[in-house]
């Protein structure tokens, strides 16, 4: 049974609710709420915009304690003013991309930003992600180089400016650390790349992944972090708000096509049970027909309750469906990855040798697993 706190979160994760879900919401409120904790779970699960939009429009915000009040209220606005932040940082880096006629795609949070939320504070962000094929990353790196950003030291993908951080992907499915990776796609990142759509951004041109190839991205980005942030499903969510049924459609077929029916059906599980979406006949028959077994019952239930997944249950099923040998040679190599990637992983001790780094991890690998 999910806690008080989660099923508000729930019950504010819409972007304009209606009447009945107002009222809903204000039920949750009505009862005995430990409104502290709401407030550090909402954090923890990428929602308290969310919440302070809900206790807004539902007339509930005056209710609550001043203290946590401005606490929702600096929550948001901090938001406002960051996500406005990388928006102004994103369209300098654009104006240089197009001159040079450098194509790149816009991921996750900012693409959702412009794709689904309809309100800047809604969303948090730590960073830009943007996705380059291999033979435009040089020039995508001069640009940076020119307007002052900073390579990482630890994470070379990653480049900083002040309070931008831009994280740099030359592989949709994150290859680029773990080799392994590229099994997890039936067709090769060129033919999702091929798929893409430009969007206009303030006058700048970007590309955007197709919707269907979006959601299975985000969809395997959840499952890669264990669904530990309520947001990400949230952004799926909102992301199909506006569909028909032609698009859920194309999404079975292009779930087929990229070898991902379980992670879809994996997500599609996650959103009727939390957010009793509703789904077209045909497409809710796409999940009752699927029966998960006895393990992946038991770790959507730990998320549907407002539970993170276990640590060793994203390694399963992020690659569920894949043949025996590339599912083989991603576990292990995302278990023990070459040094240079340990040695982000364990930054604090950067005088390890790489024996050291392997036993590490190893101790590391004991640990989760006890945990889990």
């Amino acid at each position: 049974m999910s806690s008080l706190e989660h099923q508000i979160l729930v019950a504010c994760s819409e972007i304009n609710p209606d009447e009945d879900q107002l009222q809903n919401f204000r039920g949750c409120m009505s009862q005995a709420v430990n409104t502290g904790r709401l407030i550090n779970l909402a954090v923890s699960e990428g929602l308290g915009g969310f919440v302070y939009k809900s206790l807004l429009k539902s007339g509930s915000l005056e209710a609550i304690n001043p203290r946590y009040k401005q606490e929702l209220y600096n929550i948001y606005y901090l938001t406002v003013r960051k996500n406005l932040k990388l928006l102004h940082a994103l369209n300098r880096i654009l104006e240089d991309l197009n001159k040079e006629g450098v194509e790149v795609v816009l991921l996750q949070g900012m693409a959702l930003l412009q794709e689904a939320y309809e309100d800047v504070g809604l969303r948090p962000m730590k960073d830009i992600d943007l996705w380059v094929l291999p033979d435009s990353y040089q020039k995508l790196v001069d640009i940076l180089a020119r307007q002052q950003y900073q390579k990482d030291h630890f994470y070379p993908d990653t480049y900083r400016k002040g309070e931008v951080v831009l994280d740099i992907h030359t592989h949709l499915l994150w290859a680029d650390r773990i080799k392994a990776r590229e099994y997890l796609l039936s067709k090769s990142q060129d033919d999702i790349y091929s798929r893409a759509g430009r969007i206009d951004i303030e006058g700048h041109g970007i590309l955007c992944l197709s919707p269907q190839d979006h959601f299975l991205y985000l969809g395997l980005h959840a499952l890669k972090h264990n669904f530990e942030r309520l947001i990400w499903l949230v952004d799926i969510k909102c992301l199909v708000a506006g569909w028909n049924k032609p698009d859920w459609d194309a999404l079975i077929k292009r779930a087929e096509e990229l070898g991902h029916k379980k992670t879809l059906r994996y997500v599609l599980y996650l959103l009727t049970h939390i957010f009793s979406i509703r789904l077209p006949v045909d497409i809710a028959s796409f999940i009752s027909g699927w029966i998960p077994g006895y393990i992946e019952k038991k770790i959507l239930h730990r998320r549907i309750e407002g539970y993170p997944i276990p640590t060793w249950a994203q390694l399963m099923m992020i690659s569920n469906g894949r043949k025996f040998g590339e599912r083989l040679s991603f576990l292990y190599e995302t278990l023990f990855p070459r040094p240079e990637v340990l040695r982000q992983v364990f930054a604090n001790a950067p005088h390890l040798s790489v024996p050291q780094l392997y036993w590490r991890r190893m101790l590391q690998v004991i640990k989760f697993g006890r945990m889990s």
